[in-house]
């Protein structure tokens, strides 16, 4: 068995400072883009003719004589004892606050001896100075400092000879947690196969802080720079082998006493933060476009299978979170959205394909029981049609100066004005500006709207049971695909063998089918989904899961008179 422990990455930095920055100098070389330092892109180390710098081994490149992609190389040499006439200067400007434990520079080549960061406020006035004395081509230069609009980076000496060549800046610095910080983590990682909820996986973690620093009762603690959207990457490490168990993101910092907590969400939590407003009514447009639109702005990577993104959607999307909006279009395809051990969300429809072992080996318990028995499957969805009559669907109602926005509660069209000037008009909300406080009344039409409910049912009901019913609502289905669903639904539910297993471990994820031993020797086994693993990170790397399928039958015992063992405890490890 191998041995195993728990990392933590965590990307200690202003999420929005990079994208926000505008870079300038006047100390550049010809050939060098200071506006490239967005990018955060490597260049080369060339063989220049720097006093004995070209190593003729052919580790360093010449030259080119057009370089590209290179955003900082100084104009100017150093002088034999490493100064420079005139001390390059590069400048970064923001238009908005930042805040940063610090900046890491990342250098080519030989890196400076000293130079100096001022910050500035967005009005102009220096609100920190330090100099730094590099020891690594990528240096953190440390100095918390809190809503900055300005930076002013002065190099004031370098190697006998030689230029300052840089490629990027982070604003802020790269913080890893091993086993010796590490006390406690857990992950919980969890999907639904009907697509009725959107699950969110969470990660939480303790870790012994000796310096305080994030302690919030500490003021100039690195707590400060926590920021909700900086990336936290968990890994298990097997044997030496790091394993990436996916993507999260902060929610909620605390501390207690010299132990620092952290809970943090995955990719599908942060669609929580923002609304969707571009929704409105759909009729067959095809499901990759509305998830684009979904998407669009928030910085999230996904992918969409090809029968997803091809699946015609009809009905509306009303204003709402980003993540409830995915949920309509997820569950209109019969489709999941999964982030574990991922760097990104993957949008597909789920099988029932055996994709992992669970044997005895690696059991330590497993109890099931039988779920109510469904017999009936509905799903009730809204149709809609245009109206061809205006309305006035806001009174004269006073607005103030400057943009004004309504929002709407079922969907419109063809807006108009009394008086103003309309900015954006859109299914859901309308933007308008006035040159002055004025009465508006807001004119359109208005859809006409039919309540349906689809029902799938199991046309005879088993032996002893009792019919029953389950009923679901979505908002982006015609009759077909209502159809379809609901029967797909009611075909996994007839899958009532609930499961609840204690394991060792290895790479099952939710979503995935499984093939599970059972614990008595030569009782068969199950198949079954995953849709819950909880794994304690730092005790064994030990998960609980909850699954649903069904008992397989091995051919040794299968017929008529075999008994079927439910409740099984004994584990062999």
């Amino acid at each position: 068995m191998g041995t195993t422990s728990f990392e933590v990455v965590y990307d200690l930095k202003d999420t929005t400072a990079l994208q926000d920055s505008i870079p300038s100098t006047m100390d550049n070389q010809s050939f060098a883009v200071e506006t490239l330092l967005k990018q955060n892109k490597m260049f080369p180390d060339y063989g220049t003719l720097e006093q004995d710098y070209f190593l003729l081994d052919g580790t360093m490149p010449e030259l080119p004589d057009e370089p590209e992609g290179i955003p900082f190389w100084t104009s100017e040499l150093s002088d034999n004892n490493g100064y420079f006439a005139k001390n390059p200067l590069l400048t970064i400007l923001f238009s908005e606050n930042h805040t940063s434990t610090g900046l890491t520079f990342h250098f080519v080549g030989e890196i400076p001896v000293q130079f100096q960061v001022r910050w500035y406020d967005l009005t102009g006035n220096m609100i920190a100075l330090k100099s730094f004395q590099p020891d690594n081509p990528d240096y953190y230069a440390r100095n918390l400092v809190e809503n900055y609009g300005r930076l002013e980076i002065e190099f004031q000496r370098a190697k006998p000879y030689r230029y300052i060549k840089l490629w990027g800046i982070d604003y802020g610095v790269v913080v890893t947690w091993g086993e010796n910080d590490i006390k406690t983590a857990s992950l919980v990682e969890e999907t639904d196969p009907t697509s009725n909820t959107l699950k969110i996986n969470k990660l939480t973690f303790q870790f012994v802080d000796r310096d305080n620093e994030f302690n919030l009762a500490n003021s100039e603690g690195l707590h400060k720079a926590l920021q909700k959207k900086q990336h936290i990457e968990p890994y298990e490490i097997v044997d030496g082998e790091r394993l990436f168990l996916g993507r999260y993101f902060l929610t909620t910092p605390g501390s207690d006493k010299s132990l620092a907590k952290m809970e943090a969400t995955d990719y599908i939590g942060l669609l929580d933060d923002t609304d969707f407003k571009g929704g409105r009514v759909y009729n067959g447009e095809p499901a990759g476009d509305v998830l684009a639109d979904i998407f669009a702005g928030t910085g999230i990577p996904y992918e969409v299978s090809e029968d997803v993104a091809a699946t015609p959607l009809h009905g509306w999307l009303k204003i709402q979170t980003r993540r409830k909006a995915l949920r309509e279009v997820l569950f209109a395809c019969g489709a999941v959205a999964e982030t574990a051990r991922r760097d990104n969300v993957w949008i597909y429809k789920p099988s029932r394909l055996i994709q992992s072992d669970i044997p005895r080996s690696r059991k330590f318990s497993t109890s099931t029981k039988q779920d109510t028995y469904i017999s009936e499957v509905s799903i009730k969805f809204t149709e809609y049609g245009e109206g061809t009559e205006e309305k006035e669907l806001v009174k004269e109602s006073i607005y103030p100066a400057g943009l004004n926005e309504v929002k709407f509660n079922s969907p419109v069209s063809a807006l108009r004005i009394s008086t103003g000037e309309i900015v954006e008009a859109k299914t859901n909300y309308i933007v308008f500006r006035l040159s002055e406080e004025a009465a508006v009344t807001i004119y359109g039409r208005q859809y006409s709207k039919q309540d349906i409910t689809v029902t799938s049912d199991v046309g005879q009901l088993k032996a002893g049971e009792n019919p029953k019913a389950k009923s679901f609502t979505g908002t982006l289905f015609n009759y077909g695909q209502a159809k379809v669903i609901s029967q797909t639904i009611l075909d996994y539910y007839q899958l009532s063998l609930l499961l609840n297993i204690r394991y060792l471990a290895d790479r099952e994820q939710p979503g995935q089918w499984a093939a599970i031993e059972n614990t008595l020797a030569g009782r068969g086994g199950y198949a079954a989904g995953l849709e819950s693993i909880k794994t304690d990170l730092t005790g064994g790397y030990i998960s609980t899961a909850q699954l649903r399928g069904y008992y397989k039958y091995t051919s040794e015992f299968y017929n008529a008179g075999t008994e079927l063992y439910m409740d099984e405890s004994v584990g062999v490890i």
